[in-house]
Order: C-alpha cells, then structure tokens, then sequence
C-alpha cells in the first residue's frame, strides 16, 4: 500500500494530541547552541494536554492492541516510507538543534531507516508446551499506554528507537522530547499521524512539569527513559508507587582498555573517535584510555595529533568535524571538570583552547594520567574532555575499569583477539567491543549494568519490554 503524501513545514512546531495539532497560549524556544540564538517556538503543554493525551492514548488501545500483529507491520512500514524523502530536512533540523556537523546529523537521520528495517523483522515469539494433562501457552501482551521520555542527544533515534518495539506490539506511546532539543521529534509524530489513528502515538513537549506528569499518572503503565543515572533512580522511585514497568537507559562512564600489541597509528586515531565524536555527548562514548605503561607515551602523542586534527565550528560549516556542547547546562558542566583538572595541577597533555565568538564551543582536550580517584576520572564528563591513565598490571586495570558505579559500554583494544574477548567478558558492562569503540546497531540490544539502567532496549528482545507475559494453562 502506498502512503499518503504530505508536504511537512519544518519552521513551525505543535504538539500532537489525539491526531491533532495542538499549541498553548504559552510557549518556549530553545537555543542554536552553535550561535545561541533562539530557534522556533513550541507549545508548553498544559496540565490539560498531558490529561488529554492521556486519556486519548487509553481510548485507543483497545483497538490497537487487538489489531492484527500483520496490520502493525504495515503501517510502520507505510511510515518509514513517509520518512525517506525528509531525511535532509531532518539533518538540517538536527544539525540546528543540536549543533552536530553534517555527517553526525545525517548518520543519525539514516539510523532511523536502520532502526525501522529492524523493527519491521521481528516477529512476537510463543511457546507452547504440552503433556497428558494440559497444554500451555507463553504469549507477550502489550503493557498498555507507554511514556517515551527522550534525551537531547540523539532527540531522534532515541524517541524512534522507543516509539517503534511500542507501537509494534500493540501499545499506545506518548512522546515527551526533550525540552533543548524537542523539533524533530515532535515533527515525527507529527508525520506519524498520516498513518496511525489518533491516540495511537502523540507527542506533548514543555517544561519540567510534563515528565513528573507522565510518571507518576496511575493510567500510563510504563515509562522508557534515556538520560542521567540521577533522574532515572527519581524516575524509578515514583514509578513504584503506581508500579509502573520501567526501562532505564542511564549514564555510563565507559573504559577503554589498551593493550601493548596495538598498532598506534591505527588504534589511537579510533579511540579518539569514540572519545570525542558529537563533542563526548554520547552515552556509550569512551570515557577513561587505559593504556599499557610500555606504549604509554607513543600512545598518548598519537592521541593528541589525531584530536588536534579536529575542527570545531558551527555545525553548518563543512570544515567543522566537532560541533558545539548542545545546552548551556552542560557547558557549563564541562567547563567545571576543565577547571577542578586545571586546580589540581594536573598535566593536560591537550589543553582546552580558548574559543572566541557566540556558541557553547569547547575544544577537545586530554588529561596525562591524572589519579584515578580524581573526579575526572570517576564522574561521567559527557563532553570533549578524557582522562589517559596508565596501566601495568591485568588484574589491577580489570578491577580500575569496573571501579564506577556505571555499566553502559567499554571497550578492550588488542591484536590479541582471544585475549581482547576474554578481557571483555569481565567488564562489568552492558556493550562490550573489541578493537572498535561504541558503534551501536538496532540489531543489538542496548543495556546497562549496576546504575547504568534497568531493562534495555533494541536487539531481538528489547521490544518484550514493552510487554507483559501471559500464560494460557489449557485443560484437556
């Protein structure tokens, strides 16, 4: 079936509640974070909205749920459709909002294909056991109405990623953007509306009213959040008096693990990547180089020649290859770590460059061997600041790597493979890769270990948690 055509306008920016626009009489904007100047407005959703949204997406459950599992397949796939010929506006969109370069942008509009292809594969598992007596069997029924509250790093593969697996298996999703970042998601829904009916998925964007709103309403059944180990555990902690099913994908401060039969010139030069690629605002992206005290040196230089090749610049400049920090709070939060590093006498081994003119612009810099109790090392910078430290010892680096209380990713890097693999097996981690830093897929799932999250997401299970399990005893 083909899907109806539009003509989308990415310059204005509703709400979606019920399949319909909707503004508010109060409005916000947020910032260009490569010239800090104000984008678009958007609608703050009132405490009616989120009641309305609420209400609507219940109402339509009953007949989404029980639409054929065939049909869901269709739609989404008339959806993706839709998409295709917008990926370029939703690459200008993203590179404005967040201030990613061209290429960052791009990547994570053509991820949305990838994450559709994957959806549109799965198939909702049964198992059916039977013996003299009975027969039994285990089907997955949707949770019911879903809150997707989305980060401002990757505004939209990460609300896709969740509005997918949801819709897929028969529940209703109501999107909350992120207040920085909110224009691409809501235009998706907005595009969404062309194929699903009302209620089925809805965005409502604001201030920070909305989520607490969204959690802790007794008619929303579960909430999948993106963002921080501290607002996940509130998150958590309100969505148990309603016991809410909850999947949580939270920080990480992610190690990399460098061993001495590397080859530098190719192996450093992919560690700064996964380092430094969207400014260090990457849940996944390397946090803490470990690298062998006998390469320590070569190591660290090649580090620095290859971050010093990065241009920083506004994200619609072609030369740029890293952006800016994309909020003000961040920034700032960055620039903190900067001067704690700076106040300890720590050695950089690349300085932060100061970066005249408007825009939230850090320069990518590198700490030689700070302590390994410092702050730099044991928070999550989120930014385009890491520490190197040096390593001798296996056991002792094994025990370093896994001394955080997060679990997202990590990395182990040497020509080694056995070795790599058996080292990655003891991080204490949910993504582990060997001679590459994080490259998600959807075909993987993402998940956390210790305060890294609770649940996951993607591969070819996460869609279950948007589900309950039922068993069916049949008597003979």
């Amino acid at each position: 079936m083909t899907p109806p055509t539009m003509n989308m306008n990415f310059t204005t920016f509703s709400n979606t509640i019920n399949g319909e626009s909707r503004l508010s009489p109060i409005t916000t904007s947020s910032l260009n974070p490569s010239t800090e100047s104000p984008l678009w407005p958007v609608p703050v959703a009132t405490p009616k909205d989120v009641e309305e949204a609420i209400h609507s997406a219940n109402a339509a459950f009953p007949s989404w749920s029980s639409t054929p599992f065939a049909e869901r397949l269709q739609k989404l796939e008339q959806w993706k459709q839709l998409y295709e010929p917008y990926i370029e506006a939703f690459t200008t969109l993203l590179m404005q909002e967040c201030g990613k370069p061209r290429a960052v942008a791009a990547g994570e509009a053509h991820e949305v294909l990838a994450l559709f292809d994957h959806n549109l594969q799965l198939r909702m598992p049964e198992e059916r056991l039977e013996d003299e007596a009975r027969v039994v069997v285990t089907r997955h029924v949707p949770v019911g109405v879903v809150a997707a509250i989305c980060p401002w790093n990757f505004p939209l593969v990460l609300s896709v990623g969740k509005i997918l697996p949801a819709l897929l298996t028969g529940c209703c999703i109501i999107v909350k953007p992120s207040p920085f970042t909110p224009y691409s998601a809501l235009k998706m829904v907005e595009l969404a509306q062309k194929v699903f009916p009302p209620g089925v998925v809805q965005a409502i964007g604001g201030d920070e009213a909305v989520g607490p709103a969204l959690v802790q309403h007794p008619d929303v059944q579960k909430i999948a959040f993106t963002g921080s180990s501290a607002t996940g555990k509130r998150i958590m902690a309100e969505a148990a008096k309603t016991l809410k099913r909850v999947t949580l994908e939270l920080g990480g401060n992610d190690p990399a693990i460098i061993y001495p039969d590397v080859d530098i010139a190719t192996t450093a030069p992919e560690v700064v990547q996964g380092c430094f690629v969207f400014s260090g605002q990457v849940c996944v992206a390397t946090k803490r180089v470990y690298v062998h005290e006998s390469i320590y040196e070569p190591f660290l230089e090649a580090m620095v020649e290859a971050t010093s090749q990065m241009t920083v610049g506004k994200a619609d400049d072609p030369s740029t290859t890293m952006g800016p920090m994309q909020n003000h709070m961040q920034y700032t939060k960055v620039q903190e770590l900067v001067a704690d590093s700076h106040a300890q006498g720590y050695i950089f081994a690349l300085p932060p460059q100061s970066i005249e003119g408007k825009g939230y612009f850090l320069s990518p810099c590198i700490v030689d061997n700070p302590p390994p109790t410092s702050r730099i090392v044991m928070e999550e910078q989120f930014g385009p600041i890491v520490p190197v430290l040096k390593w001798s010892d296996e056991k002792e680096v094994i025990a370093c790597a896994n001394g955080t209380t997060s679990g997202l990713g990590a990395s182990v890097w040497s020509a080694d493979v056995a070795r790599a693999e058996r080292v990655g097996r003891l991080m204490q981690a949910g993504s582990v890769f060997v001679n590459s830093w994080a490259k998600t897929t959807p075909r993987a799932m993402l998940s956390g270990h210790k305060q890294s999250g609770i649940g996951g997401e993607w591969g070819s299970t996460g869609f279950l948690e948007y589900c309950n399990t039922q068993v069916v005893h049949l008597f003979k």
